[in-house]
């Protein structure tokens, strides 16, 4: 990697600022479209749905499979590492301040997971991609001809996976433990769940008998064997592997699984992008602007997910110390650690995708991302402080987010920089 020497701090922060005012205009067009009513929440949850399932899978497919390719593959199984690393530091970080201002155990619930789940999809995209075709020297001495596309079709996959990742313990940990009261499962739900576990004590047992004389009817049966036994519980096994995959998996997942399999097969890689065929002119032509749709539509909500609603929300007493808490445990703590980490681990680890300037760039983005916008939703399903989660939004997002990514995108070009000279 080169990174040019010329530029100064100033011009670093200059382009960096551009890119960030970009993202900051369409989110504020997205902002103006809630608060005049163009926009409402259901509105929102119709484009968030088709961006989900139509424009983010193309916009992946488009990006992965024309430059992805088996080595590549190979190279990124250091990410779930990274987000180990980085979710466990940033546990920390929310503990401690949750600790620092004397938050009961639903307070540093909601700081701890405002702390962990950091945003790697609306902001971190935009400001990637935006950042892949404007700042000079990213390209990776290890890629052959690599060009501004590569470049941020590799910044595009390590957020994606970062971002399942994240997307996975989010609806598990955070929705079921982290975002909710303390003692809603066992005060009040206690008797739905006896209803419940009785009704399905009740059904168990009727079920027992049908399946002992069902069992008793078969083994009378000449045809019936142990084999036949056999299969019927590989057939079960089978279904219920597929059903676990399916809930698994989502659009954006299997348009990356479609993607590594194109990238596998070179032939039908060069003839859908390269080959300037009918295929290459009609399918990816298409695909590439379905794709292009999937920022814009993704920051249009960002904005409007920040619009405050006229329905007054109770505050909690402590939500000054809340908002603060949960501000400085997600973007300032955390990458007191994780920055000098990240950037002794591009100087001295000469490893897999440590060496890619737009991972560099990716992981420092992502080490000091505001909360992620999907918090709101689940605070909002749980009844689970909806005033703080508004209040660390507006904090993270209209405040922070302009200083401290010109901050961080211009050190991180300056770690690029010093991992370039000798040790």
């Amino acid at each position: 990697m080169e990174i040019t020497e010329a530029l100064s701090f100033f011009q670093l922060a200059y382009i960096t600022f551009e890119s960030v005012l970009e993202v900051v205009i369409v989110s504020l067009a997205g902002f103006w479209c809630a608060y005049s009513g163009l926009l409402p929440k259901q509105g929102q949850k119709v484009i968030s749905l088709l961006n989900m399932d139509v424009f983010t899978p193309c916009l992946i497919f488009s990006k992965l499979a024309k430059s992805l390719s088996i080595a590549k593959i190979f190279e990124i199984a250091i990410i779930p590492l990274f987000f180990a690393v980085t979710t466990g530091i940033s546990f920390c970080a929310g503990r401690v301040m949750a600790y620092l201002m004397h938050l009961d155990t639903d307070e540093t619930n909601f700081v701890v997971a405002n702390s962990v789940f950091g945003n790697s999809n609306s902001l971190p995209v935009s400001l990637t991609l935006s950042l892949a075709y404007t700042l000079p020297g990213l390209e990776w001495d290890q890629v052959k001809g690599d060009t501004k596309d590569s470049i941020a079709s590799r910044g595009i996959l390590y957020l994606l996976i970062f971002q399942q990742l994240g997307q996975a313990l989010r609806w598990t940990w955070g929705y079921k433990k982290l975002l909710r009261w303390s003692g809603e499962t066992d005060d009040m739900s206690r008797v739905g769940l006896l209803e419940s576990q009785a009704s399905i004590a009740n059904t168990d047992e009727n079920d027992r008998t049908a399946v002992s004389d069902d069992e008793c009817l078969r083994s009378r049966t000449p045809g019936y064997s142990i084999t036949t036994a056999s299969l019927n519980m590989l057939k079960d096994s089978v279904s219920c592997s597929v059903s676990k995959f399916r809930s698994f998996m989502n659009p954006p997942l299997y348009s990356m699984l479609v993607s590594v399999i194109v990238a596998s097969i070179h032939p039908l890689q060069h003839e859908i992008f390269h080959s300037n065929g009918f295929i290459n002119n009609t399918f990816a032509e298409a695909v590439d602007e379905l794709g292009a749709l999937s920022v814009p539509l993704i920051l249009l909500v960002l904005g409007s997910n920040l619009c405050i609603s006229n329905e007054p929300m109770a505050k909690s007493h402590n939500y000054k110390k809340m908002v603060f808490a949960s501000i400085v445990g997600r973007m300032i703590l955390p990458s007191c650690a994780l920055l000098p980490l990240i950037a002794l681990c591009v100087k001295f680890i000469k490893v897999s995708i440590l060496d890619d300037p737009i991972f560099l760039i990716v992981g420092f983005i992502l080490t000091v991302s505001p909360p992620a916008i999907q918090l709101t939703q689940i605070t909002q399903l749980n009844e689970f402080f909806e005033s703080e989660m508004s209040g660390v939004l507006f904090w993270g997002y209209v405040i922070l987010s302009l200083p401290v990514s010109i901050t961080v995108v211009s050190a991180a070009i300056y770690v690029l920089r010093w991992a370039e000279q000798t040790t």
